[in-house]
């Protein structure tokens, strides 16, 4: 008896698992929230491009004009540094070899100068043509002249010795921050251009921030427009930004965003603006997402400029603003 309904209702039971499988498939999935929020556009209309913090003397990369062993690192990450102050040493042991001899040939040039003046001057107290011939009176002070020369040579060959010496000891040119530190006591530097670099030096009391434009709004850029930077990750955070320069050339953008739009071959005009950091969390190297203002067609016929007039300083804007729609 049991066996005539335990199928029928296996096939409800399966039924219903069927039905209901159907039923949640149909259903929509809720939208996740994005883990960062997008900055948004305190222009009616505007041109965007992401930025890179940079110091405003620019990231200098500190390098060695001699290759050899880093016997001595002065400086720390994140120290400040002036002009002259010196930042790490190469090995100089080979050219401190060479100073003693330089130095013994000096002593030696400068004995005999003064033999020779001696016999000049012994000389010219005897009796020219009489006492000593006006040929060999001559010859001294001929001699004079040349042990003077000998003396000056090796002088300068200890001046060249310790010009080396000093070469290997690497110094600041400006004065700024250390940013960036890849050689250590006891490794080997080598000369000329390195990627990364020695060391990494730039003034970051007042930062600037390289914009890349599209090429295709290039044309819509005024330099005088005024333009707002926020910071990746917090659009909340954000500051007004100083036109400083444009480079003049177009260039192929390096730094490839997670747009999915960018192309791989676009070009970019690169702008670039200064700030004051102030209270904001930025770092020389961090990516900034900069908006910046573009007139309305009418403004641009009647003045030839943006809607904010002169370049003039900007003043630091920190906290949200009132989003609004890109035309």
């Amino acid at each position: 008896m049991i066996r005539k309904f335990v199928l029928p209702v296996l096939a409800v039971i399966g039924i219903a698992i069927a039905v209901f499988m159907v039923i949640k498939g149909n259903e929509t999935s809720p939208t996740s929230k994005p883990a960062v929020q997008s900055a948004t556009a305190p222009y009616n209309s505007y041109i965007f491009g992401p930025g890179i913090v940079e110091a405003s003397t620019e990231n200098i990369a500190i390098g060695t004009p001699v290759s050899g062993i880093v016997t001595a690192v002065y400086v720390k990450w994140g120290e400040r540094v002036r002009n002259g102050d010196p930042l790490f040493k190469i090995d100089s042991s080979d050219l401190q070899a060479q100073l003693p001899p330089a130095l013994a040939k000096v002593k030696e040039a400068e004995a005999n100068l003064a033999k020779i003046k001696n016999r000049l001057r012994v000389g010219e107290s005897m009796t020219p043509g009489v006492s000593i011939s006006v040929e060999d009176l001559d010859n001294r002070r001929l001699d004079v002249g040349i042990g003077q020369a000998a003396l000056t040579s090796t002088e300068a060959q200890v001046a060249q010795i310790r010009t080396e010496i000093e070469r290997r000891t690497v110094r600041a040119r400006l004065s700024g921050r250390i940013l960036q530190i890849k050689t250590r006591l006891g490794e080997y530097a080598q000369s000329g251009s390195l990627n990364p670099p020695l060391m990494l030096l730039g003034n970051d009391d007042r930062l600037h921030v390289r914009v890349d434009v599209d090429e295709n709004d290039a044309w819509r850029f005024q330099p005088c427009a005024a333009a707002m930077a926020s910071v990746r990750g917090n659009p909340e955070l954000k500051s007004a930004v100083k036109f400083e320069h444009t480079d003049p050339d177009v260039v192929p953008k390096v730094s490839l965003t997670t747009d999915s739009t960018q192309r791989v071959d676009t070009r970019v005009l690169q702008v670039i603006y200064s700030f004051e950091r102030g209270s904001l969390p930025v770092y020389v190297g961090q990516q900034m997402d900069v908006f910046i203002e573009v007139a309305a067609a009418d403004e641009k016929k009647q003045d030839g400029q943006s809607p904010s007039g002169k370049c003039g300083d900007a003043s630091q804007t920190i906290g949200p603003t009132k989003p609004r729609r890109k035309s």
